[in-house]
């Protein structure tokens, strides 16, 4: 009876821990996603917009992601400036892209995106935010059950950081598959329209041929 009142004990104790680190997990991403949410911005063509963040420390990195909603082929080019004026990443014809920056140095960084491909106007999401850092995991922990809650607590933030990639990936080609819906009602109508303005003009202009050879015919026979 005594072993099973401690592991009962053991259990409530893991699953109040657990429960513990989650919330102050979520509140923590709760606080900084007002901070850090996606920006849409519009690209008309041949234009060019720039982002601006501050690094202040060596040991800071920013997660950088961004991906082309809708607008003619899905296409932009991007580029990285450090703060000595220095092009650390250059991308070019890219539709998304997901990566880690690291300090480069400390000062202001440029973020730029151009739309120099087609002549559509090009929405593009971007999400500029520091790497993820969990604080309050890394104290020393004395009880076993407090170091599987935190494991438990790791594994769960990367599978919703995988879960959320899978959701903005989703997310962009559907607008996409929207864009490309749109821009195809859009050219089967003119096509449509096309189609009919020639089968009407191929009418006309069989009626006036025949008309014209019958004329002739009569005044050959007269």
């Amino acid at each position: 009876m005594y072993n099973n009142n401690n592991n009962n004990n053991k259990v409530l104790i893991f699953i109040s821990v657990l429960l513990t680190t989650l919330l102050s997990h979520v509140l923590g991403n709760t606080e900084g996603s007002s901070s850090y949410s996606p920006v849409v911005i519009s690209l008309p063509s041949f234009t060019k917009e720039c982002f601006y963040h501050d690094l202040l420390s060596d040991d800071d990195a920013l997660v950088v992601s961004y991906q082309v909603l809708t607008g003619g082929n899905f296409e932009i080019d991007f580029e990285i400036t450090a703060p000595d004026g220095s092009i650390i990443i250059t991308e070019h014809q890219k539709k998304y892209s997901d990566f880690l920056l690291k300090s480069f140095g400390l000062g202001q960084y440029t973020f730029c995106f151009s739309n120099s491909y087609g002549t559509a106007l090009k929405k593009v999401e971007i999400t500029l935010e520091p790497e993820k850092t969990m604080d309050y995991l890394n104290t020393e922990k004395e009880n076993p059950e407090d170091m599987i809650a935190n494991n438990a607590v790791e594994e769960i933030d990367r599978n919703l950081g995988k879960i959320t990639k899978l959701m903005n990936y989703l997310r962009a080609r559907e607008w996409r598959n929207m864009s490309t819906v749109e821009s195809t009602e859009s050219r089967i109508i003119w096509l449509s329209i096309l189609t009919m303005s020639l089968m009407v003009g191929v009418s006309v202009l069989q009626t006036l041929l025949i008309q014209f050879l019958f004329k002739d015919r009569q005044k050959n026979f007269v």
